[in-house]
């Protein structure tokens, strides 16, 4: 692949000009793992395309980058959903 920019790394960096509070670091390692994806997609390496976006994928998480249309999770929400959740108690028990 060129010096050029692919199409994971060029949809990064329209993502990050509106993402001030990222540092430098975060940049840099969000935009070397976008690279990879495009490198591997270049030289259709479906086995690199996977490992380089399950990693890319990770780091957008912890950046606070969220997926497509997806929210960050709100840790009240996630707390209320597990209370709400049904399960079965400890002593439920099927008739038998």
């Amino acid at each position: 692949m060129t010096g050029r920019r692919g199409r994971v790394e060029n949809g990064l960096e329209r993502e990050l000009a509106d993402r001030p509070e990222l540092g430098a670091a975060e940049r840099s390692a969000l935009r070397a793992q976008a690279r990879a994806i495009d490198v591997a997609e270049s030289g259709r390496d479906s086995d690199a395309v996977s490992r380089a976006n399950a990693v890319y994928l990770e780091l957008r998480v912890k950046a606070g980058l969220t997926c497509g249309a997806a929210r960050a999770a709100d840790p009240f929400v996630e707390l209320m959903a597990e209370f709400t959740r049904a399960t079965t108690g400890g002593g439920d028990s099927p008739n038998t």
